[in-house]
Order: structure tokens, then sequence, then C-alpha cells
């Protein structure tokens, strides 16, 4: 199969009529050479014939030119097998003959020919209807004497989803190390008419999947998606493009992001084997190379002086230092190591220890300063690059800084109780507590979302603050109840690292916890229903129930209602609605159900409410009931006439109501309205 890609910047790819599309191209000058062989015309490949003459018509232009007056091009051909899977509905081709000239053109698809069309001087467009088939494509020119041209060729065709190759979706979004947090990740296709399914979990995309809603493949627009990435992911998109029931996807593309959190470094004063250190110079840490067994310059990630006691930067700028004969080892996040090969400035990555340049000399200065070498060279941070290097000597100049080196550590622990995400039916007191120290700032400010309880706050101890709430906080209806700092500090560690609590981030995270909060409201029950038990109605189409206090749907599939006709299996399909059958809103006490369609087949139905389905302010199921309703109007509509089935022998018999058989696996629509019996019930035919 010939190469066939569909891009919006050479390809016209537009519907014309129902699951057709078209192709088109207009030649340019030089795109045809003497020699023939393999052309790419608007990214399908063509296989076209040597020429004694190729030119271009630049005073008429009348495209590219074959032969001349002196040099007769007698034949020429333009072949191509790319569209052979797809269904060719026509073929134009706009070409000329030069004046005093004589020239033919035919076209062929598979085994179908055209006439055999006579040039004319002035450019026109000669079509030849190929009435649904395939094959190859072959476009053919005799000429007797003078040149000949070609214009543009335009071809009419059903895809097949085996030729049809959608643009692969491309990311827009770098894949470079991100603190904390990716906010967005772009995401196109160059085909507009397609749309982007995707994954996150490293699975591979599945249109299939999507529409079967099996596995874990989501969908989004042509060009967008959104993604608030928290941990280093994996995204595979792949571009779909649906034309009735045929489905043509792009290869599948992917990308990882690195989400890599802010933690603390302390000045490192000396090196501990098999610790985490940060390479810092001038606020910028170096970090490792995405790429597998790869070289280059350290990138680096922003570090930032808290308090002249700690730095903060990304977890993966750590490298491990390890200690052996002639000095240390260093590994990155991914424990390749880190060497170099002694004949560039720039670092080597590696799953294996190598055998040379992968052991540093690592000595600290009284001013921190760090100098890191092996075989001669040593590592630099170079003002100008914005980078790590590893430099010799005669490299070096005012541009290139010594780095300091820090020790990673851990956020010093702390507790809260209650604990975060605990469920409580008050909020009387919380207890903060730190084995390494805890402090509150004199502006300290604690607040409750949504209550407007004030806060005392007072240092228990040195290792504990207790923050108490002006009055017990209570509900009645459940609730979320955040506890955050609005203002002033809590502080972890204070006489060592003065650390605030909670992590900052370049987010303004400051949540102390998170409380479900459960109310103190009665038990709420079913006070009315409408239309009331045992109702006989003309239709059943809404059924509103009014509680005794607030109460609210389940959404657990185990628990929902079932409407069904008396003596039927099946149930009627149901679902939430805010308004009553007259179209008003419902009331705050309120919840309602609805059917599809209003239900006229006269019988008796049931409505049966599981326990649990309603549930009250607390979470607590309300129970259950069983409805008995009766339809009675004049539609003549019976419940359940979908039930009809054929008897053992396969047949449906038909009778009168005065008992007389009339038809036997005939169609039933076919029946002058009227009542009858029809596989043994009676069944009124509109």
């Amino acid at each position: 199969m010939k190469k066939f890609l569909l891009s919006l910047f050479c390809l016209i790819f537009m519907a014309v009529t129902a699951g057709a599309e078209t192709y088109t191209h207009t030649f340019k000058s030089g795109e045809l050479t003497t020699a023939g062989g393999t052309v790419t015309l608007s990214d399908i490949e063509w296989t076209a014939s040597s020429a004694t003459y190729i030119g271009w018509d630049n005073n008429n232009g009348r495209g590219i030119q074959l032969g001349s007056k002196n040099t007769l091009n007698p034949t020429y051909q333009l072949s191509t097998s790319a569209l052979a899977g797809c269904t060719i509905r026509s073929i134009t081709v706009n070409s000329s003959i030069a004046s005093n000239g004589d020239a033919k053109l035919t076209i062929s698809v598979g085994s179908q020919t055209s006439e055999a069309y006579t040039l004319t001087t002035s450019d026109a467009a000669y079509t030849f209807d190929c009435e649904d088939t395939t094959g190859d494509i072959s476009i053919n020119w005799t000429a007797t004497d003078r040149a000949y041209y070609v214009k543009s060729i335009t071809i009419e065709y059903t895809p097949d989803a085996g030729t049809v190759i959608v643009p692969t979706p491309e990311f827009k979004t770098p894949a470079v190390i991100y603190a904390d947090k990716v906010e967005k990740v772009t995401v196109e296709t160059e085909d507009q008419n397609a749309v982007i399914y995707y994954t996150t979990d490293g699975t591979d995309p599945s249109y299939e999947d999507y529409v079967n809603e099996t596995g874990s493949t989501k969908c989004s627009k042509y060009w967008v998606m959104y993604f608030n990435l928290t941990e280093t992911t994996t995204i595979k998109a792949i571009a779909v493009k649906v034309d009735g029931d045929v489905a043509f996807k792009s290869a599948i593309a992917e990308q990882t992001y690195i989400v890599s959190p802010t933690v603390p470094y302390i000045p490192a004063k000396e090196i501990v084997s098999g610790n985490r250190y940060a390479i810092v110079a001038a606020d910028s840490a170096a970090t490792y190379f995405y790429e597998e067994d790869t070289y280059g310059y350290l990138p680096t990630k922003t570090a930032t002086d808290v308090n002249g006691k700690y730095i903060a930067t990304v977890k993966c700028a750590g490298f491990t230092l390890t200690s052996v004969d002639g000095g240390y080892t260093i590994q990155d996040e991914l424990n390749r190591y880190v060497y170099h090969k002694g004949t560039n400035t720039s670092f080597n990555f590696t799953a294996e220890k190598p055998a040379e340049g992968a052991i540093w000399s690592i000595k600290t200065d009284a001013d921190g300063n760090a100098t890191i070498t092996c075989d001669g060279y040593t590592v630099y941070y170079s003002t100008k690059y914005k980078s790590y290097g590893c430099y010799p000597a005669d490299k070096v100049t005012e541009e290139h800084v010594l780095p300091k080196l820090f020790m990673q550590r851990e956020y010093p622990t702390y507790t809260v109780t209650p604990e975060n995400n605990a469920t409580i039916d008050k909020l009387d007191k919380i207890i903060i507590t730190c084995e390494e120290g805890i402090a509150a700032t004199k502006d300290l400010v604690i607040k409750a979302e949504g209550k407007s309880a004030t806060f005392t706050i007072e240092q228990t101890d040195s290792k504990t603050l207790t923050v108490t709430p002006s009055s017990p906080i209570t509900t009645e209806n459940n609730m979320d109840l955040n506890i955050n700092i609005t203002a002033g500090d809590i502080i972890l560690n204070p006489e060592v690292m003065s650390m605030s609590f909670p992590v900052p981030t370049k987010y303004g995270v400051r949540k102390i916890a998170k409380y479900l909060l459960t109310g103190n409201a009665p038990a709420a029950t079913i006070e009315k229903i409408t239309p009331a038990n045992g109702s006989t109605v003309e239709e059943l189409s809404h059924f509103v129930f009014t509680f005794s206090y607030y109460a609210g749907h389940s959404d657990d599939a185990n628990l929902q209602p079932r409407l069904y006709a008396e003596g039927k299996e099946w149930t009627y399909a149901l679902e939430k609605t805010i308004v009553n059958s007259d179209g008003s809103n419902i009331g705050m006490m309120q919840a309602a159900l609805k059917t599809t369609e209003p239900l006229k087949g006269n019988g008796t139905y049931y409505l049966e409410i599981p326990t649990g389905y309603f549930t009250d302010a607390n979470g607590r199921a309300v129970e259950g009931i069983s409805l008995k309703y009766t339809v009675k109007n004049d539609s003549g509509e019976i419940a359940g006439v979908e039930d009809i089935t054929a008897g053992e022998s396969g047949r449906i018999e038909i009778f009168t109501v005065n008992g007389t058989r009339i038809l036997d696996n005939e169609n039933i629509e076919s029946l002058p309205k009227g009542i009858y019996i029809i596989g043994g019930k009676k069944t009124y035919i509109r």
C-alpha cells in the first residue's frame, strides 16, 4: 500500500456527498522531472513515466508542460495505487494542448477506462465518472506534435479505513519537570474533523472502549485537553475521525509529564554516603535528563532560599552520592550513573556503572562551595547558558560559578487531631503536634469556611498547639468543614528550619484540615406522594415525593426504583427531575421521578422504591415503599403489549374477540383498527 497521509497543509480533504471525500492536487513548477519515478503530490505517491522534456507554462498558467515543439513527448503516464482500497466515484483532470497540436487523454481505474478525450488549447476539465469502482488509478496522455499540459487532478472517492491515516496528535505542552502541578496539557491534531481520545493510566487509548464504555479511554476536542496533573503521568492520545460506521484512526502519541513535589534541602557541611544532594548555584538547581542513556548539559529548576536556613526545590533535583574507592559515584532520580568521557564539557547518563569516568572527587570549602571533579574536569554552572557543564581549567571564565551542595531532608512531620478527612458530629478542639517543635506567629488567624466561629490559639508546650473555636461547631445538614489559615503562620521546627505549616507551595495551599461534619437534623420520612398510592389516572409520567425533612436521591445502582406493568418482567425507564408534570418546579423538601415517555397503556402498574434510595440530611436511609397505580383511558392501549411472543411452535395466533382465527405469523401492523386476542392477550390495535 502506498503512503497516504492526510495533511491540512497539502491535502484538501472535504465531504462532498454522504461518505465521500475529495483529493485535489494543483501542480507546481518542478514537481515532475524528465527522470520520472516516484513523486509525492499532496501526500499521495504517484509513479511518473520518464519524459523527453518537462517545463512550466509561465504565460498562460496551464501548469506542467510535457514535451515541446522541438522535443516531442509521444506518451506520458501518472499512476498510483494509494487509493486502491477506496471506492472511486470520479476523476477530473485539468489539461490542455499547445496551439496547432493534437493530444489525447485517457483515465483508468481498475478495469474501467474512460473515452479518449481530445485536448483543446484552452485549459479544460475532463471528468471520468467511474461508477464506484476500485483499483489502481492511471492517467495517460498521447500526442503527435507540440507540447501538452496538466494543471490539476481531482479524485472523488469513498475512503476505506485501511487506507486513510489520520494525522497523529501532537503535544504542545513541553515535557519538562514541573514542580507540584501541571495546570494544562495541550494536544492538537491537524485534522479538525477528528476527535482526540486519550488515557492517563499508561494504557493505549481505544475508540471502541470509549464507545462501549469499557476501559479507561476518555474523549476531548480535536485541539486541546486540560489536566491538573499532580504526579508524574504518561498521557497517550489518538485522533479518530468517524464516517458512518467506519472509524479512521491515527497512530498513538505519547508524552510523559514529570511532576516532582517541592521539598527542602539544607546546607551540607559534610557528605553522608547514600544521601541525596542538590547541586545549586545562582538559585538554579541541577536536574536530570529525561531521556534514556543520553548526554548533554544539566538543565535546572529554580531553588528558592526560604529563610537562609534551607532552600526549596523539586525533589528530583536530588542526586545520590555514594562513597567508593577514589571518591563518589553520582546517580540521578532514575538511578542512572552520571559520568564524563573526558573529551567534552557535557555529561553522560547510563543505567550500568561505567568502567571509567564515573568516580568523582568532591570537596567543599569554608564558604560551602563544592569542587566536583573527574579526570581534570570540574562541574560549573554557566551564568550565560543557564545550565551545568563539566569544564577543563582552560575553559573556565568569569561566567562559570562553583555550586554548593544541599542535602535533601523530609519536611517535619506533624499530626492533626481530629485527623484530616475525619467524620465528626461537632468540632470543639484541634490539636496540632510536631516532635521537632511548633510555634504560632502573633498574627495567626484561623477560620472555618461557611461558619462564623472565631478561634483561640494556645501554645500548650513546645511541641503542641491547641486551636479552640469560641463554641463547638455543629450543623443540621451534612457539610464539608474546611479549617484554613487566613493570616499569619504556624511554624514547624522553629529552632532549626522555621518551616511554614502547611507546606507552602506556589499555589497558596493554606488548609489545616478538612472534616465531614455530620448534621443533627431529624430523620426524614415520606409524608406525601403525588399521584397518591392506589390512584387511577389517565397516564403515568411524574412521581413527586414530599418529605418531613430534607432528603435526597442515592446514585447507588443497586438501590434504583423499579416501575413495571402487572405480570411483566421488564422495567420502564425512570429518571430524576426537578419539575412537576405541569412544568412547575418541585419544592426544596421534595424529590421527583419521571418516565422517559408518559405511560398510557391501560392496566395496573407498580413502583417500588428500595430502602436507601432516598436518604436524609444525615445520610440515613429512608424506608422503602411499594406503590400501585391503575391507568384507565380511552386510548385503547393495553399495558405490556410489547410482550407478545410466539408459542412453542414459533407461531403467533391472532383471533377476533369472537374467537375467529384470522392470521398466523403475519404482520400485526397490517390489522385494521380494533380489539384482538394476540398471543392469548387482549390487545387494541390503533
